[in-house]
Order: C-alpha cells, then structure tokens, then sequence
C-alpha cells in the first residue's frame, strides 16, 4: 500500500512542481524582480530543478507499484532525456552567454566601450540567447507533455486495480 501511495507522492511532486515553476512561479518572478535579481534567483533554482527532471522519472521507473504498457517506459525515457538536455547542455550555454553579456556590461560601465560598441558587440549575444533560451524552453515543454502523458498510463494502469 506505501508504495503506490510514494510513488504518487513522487509524481505529484516531479510534474506539478516542473509545471507550477514554468508556467506560473517563474513568470511571476520575471515580472515583480529586477533582471539581475530574476538572474540570481534563475541561477540558484536551475541547477536543481532540471536536476529533479533528470532524476525523478528515473525514480518513477523503479518505483512503479504496477506493471504499465511500454509507451508510460517512453514517456519517462522523454522526460529525462529532457531534463539531462537542459542540465548539461542548455544551461551552461545560457549560463555561458549571460557571462559574456555581463562582461560587455561592465567594459561599457567602466567606459571602455561607447554605447554603440557595446550595442554591435551585444547584439549577436542577444540573439544566441533567444535562441538557447527558447529551446530550452521547447525541451521543458517537452518533459511537461512526456510527465503528463506519464500520467496518463499511469492513471489507467492503476484503474486496472480498483474494484468494481
């Protein structure tokens, strides 16, 4: 009886914390803080939380208190590769582009650069960023749908169980 109760706990937890962060938490921060706090603040949570979506679906995996068809085993597969994509891949490139970006900023405050040098130099930074930026929020829309279609199979495999 603990054992699907934990494993609900769990999935509770991986996908409604991933989809209340993206779509709620963090918009609302980037609203109400200042860039460089919304940065602070997106640089603490980060690592962590695409920490929790490489790792919970592989928690989820081992965890299963009932047999489930194999698209539910694709689906937590999705959402890891999801998760490890925008760990090791997306984030040091924004981290990376955000740094050169500081950099500019502070060579324009000290007044080494003028403000049309800097404006050359950081458009191009502007654009990689939307870029990394925008697909990695492509792939945590796609560990949103693979978590919700996780739950899916996981509702129906545990309807199986209920007595009629």
């Amino acid at each position: 009886m603990l054992r699907p109760i934990s494993h609900m706990l769990l999935y509770s937890f991986a996908f409604g914390g991933t989809t209340f962060y993206s779509y709620v938490a963090s918009p609302m921060a980037f609203k109400v803080l200042t860039r460089d706090q919304f940065s602070i603040l997106q640089n603490k949570v980060f690592p962590w939380f695409f920490t929790m979506q490489s790792l919970s679906p592989i928690a989820l995996a081992l965890t299963l208190p009932a047999p489930l068809a194999a698209p539910a085993y694709y689906a937590l597969g999705g959402a890891t590769i999801s998760g490890v994509i925008n760990l090791y891949g997306l984030l040091p490139w924004n981290k990376s582009i955000k740094v050169k970006r500081h950099i500019l900023q502070e060579r324009l405050d000290k007044g080494e650069l003028t403000q049309e040098q800097f404006d050359t130099f950081d458009a191009p930074l502007k654009k990689e960023f939307g870029k990394a930026h925008g697909l990695s929020l492509l792939v945590n829309m796609g560990y949103t749908i693979a978590m919700l279609t996780y739950g899916c199979f996981l509702t129906t495999g545990m309807l199986r169980y209920i007595p009629k």
